[in-house]
């Protein structure tokens, strides 16, 4: 039975507080979805207590019994298989001559409600998991693949050991084959786990490397769970999304993790920028060794 049936059923119990928390549940349920008890509370001007009474009241364990219900109906409602109906679901509530605009909107307004999902107390813990690893290996597939690309390429630049695990099958294997204690994988997964995240996290596990996972709203349901999450949703459910949320994630966790590191990433990004003047003379520093050459060009 769905929530908005469930409510329909008690809505002759419902105090006015309740109505306010429902209301938001139903209207919004991409966002309060995720939302702890105190943050609903905070954006209904209710209490806390007020969102467990009201779960118990609609035949729930608690509110997270409640909050898994919607997260479940999300789901079901937001992984259409066809690509082509996503797309047309995002174009039934674009007007005419108005694609660019509503997009636009639409991305601003997913960006600004990053931040009811992800704090920076998340993404220092991420960062620290990362900046003490040994190596970083970085797994997606399809679409979520661009995002490997910037993470690996920037996490390099950084100073960091990247291992890109672009691949499937036996190939995915081989890639993981030194993954031990000490080691990191990031993980990309959006709408549903893809192929290789099972034995993925699986095979982490029994080597002793950590689990890092940037999702959406599969992320507070999918199974194996990470060691750790940045989970935050890209948008309308059910319609074509971009990447701008967890490409915005991303880059919020590599300026995290530059802050974090103790001059790590800053070292590596002037040695970068004085090895490539090196290159960009031909390998000729006049008897300087590439560190010392061209200090003034740096490429950052």
């Amino acid at each position: 039975m769905e929530l908005r049936t469930v409510v329909e059923r008690h809505e002759g119990r419902l105090t006015p507080a309740d109505r306010r928390l429902v209301r938001e549940l139903l209207t919004y349920p991409a966002e309060a979805a995720f939302l702890s008890t105190t943050r609903l509370a905070a954006r209904t001007g209710v209490h806390q207590t007020t969102a467990v009474r009201l779960a118990k009241k609609l035949g729930f364990s608690g509110y997270p019994a409640l909050r898994a219900q919607l997260q479940a109906e999300l789901l079901r409602r937001s992984t259409p298989s066809d690509p082509a109906e996503r797309v047309r679901r995002r174009l039934s509530h674009t007007p005419e001559g108005a694609v660019l605009e509503t997009l636009i909107d639409t991305e601003v307004d997913a960006l600004r409600r990053v931040r009811d999902h992800v704090s920076q107390a998340h993404l220092d813990a991420v960062a620290r998991v990362l900046i003490d690893a040994r190596r970083l290996f970085l797994y997606a597939h399809g679409n979520a693949t661009t995002l490997v690309e910037l993470m690996d390429r920037r996490l390099r630049r950084s100073g960091f050991d990247t291992v890109d695990l672009r691949a499937q099958g036996r190939t995915l294997a081989e890639r993981v084959l030194t993954l031990g204690r000490g080691d990191a994988v990031v993980l990309f997964a959006f709408r549903a786990a893809p192929p290789g995240y099972v034995p993925l996290v699986r095979y982490a596990g029994q080597v002793g490397a950590r689990t890092v996972l940037v999702s959406d709203l599969i992320g507070t349901m999918i199974r194996p769970r990470p060691d750790v999450a940045l989970v935050a949703p890209r948008g309308g459910e059910g319609e074509f999304q971009t990447l701008t949320v967890p490409m915005l994630i991303c880059n919020a966790l590599i300026l995290t993790i530059a802050k974090l590191d103790d001059g790590r990433s800053m070292t590596a990004l002037d040695r970068l920028g004085h090895i490539a003047a090196w290159f960009e003379e031909g390998g000729d520093g006049r008897g300087r060794k590439p560190a010392e050459s061209r200090l003034g060009r740096r490429r950052t």
